[in-house]
């Protein structure tokens, strides 16, 4: 799972790339290309995380309440990033296309997590059964280590 995030996460790189050039080639200011280039980044990586990362996870929430969390963990992620970004452009004088790779990769990290636990996390086994109305076995919360 975590190699299909690196791999929709790295499109997204693309994709956030290519926008970001383009926006700032024509002198739009860095920040405000970063924002748009994070706004199409973020829709490319949340349809293929749902299409191929996280398939068929958390089935008990609906398509719309998945994109409004991994919208609010992705825009988390923006704030991390812009910072960043700023920081090495402004203070360190970093190349700005260097400077918004950087601030990619670091975010990157803290956006597989976010959505792993959150946006697509599955329910509790317990949680499943009480829903169902099936019987819950000791066996099912200690299960027993006999290797």
């Amino acid at each position: 799972m975590l190699m299909k995030f690196a791999v929709v996460g790295l499109s997204g790189v693309g994709v956030n790339m290519a926008v970001y050039t383009f926006l700032t080639s024509f002198g739009t200011n860095f920040l405000i290309a970063a924002g748009f280039a994070f706004g199409v980044a973020v829709t490319n990586n949340f349809v293929w995380n749902v299409l191929w990362t996280f398939k068929g996870r958390a089935k008990d929430r609906n398509v719309k309440i998945k994109f409004v969390s991994f919208l609010a963990i992705s825009v988390i992620n923006l704030g991390v990033n812009l910072m960043i970004l700023r920081s090495l452009v402004e203070f360190m004088q970093v190349n700005e296309i260097l400077a918004q790779l950087t601030a990619i990769a670091v975010a990157s990290s803290l956006n597989f997590g976010l959505n792993f636990l959150i946006t697509f996390r599955e329910k509790r086994q317990k949680q499943r059964k009480e829903e169902t109305g099936t019987a819950v076995h000791y066996e099912d919360y200690y299960p027993a280590d006999l290797q």
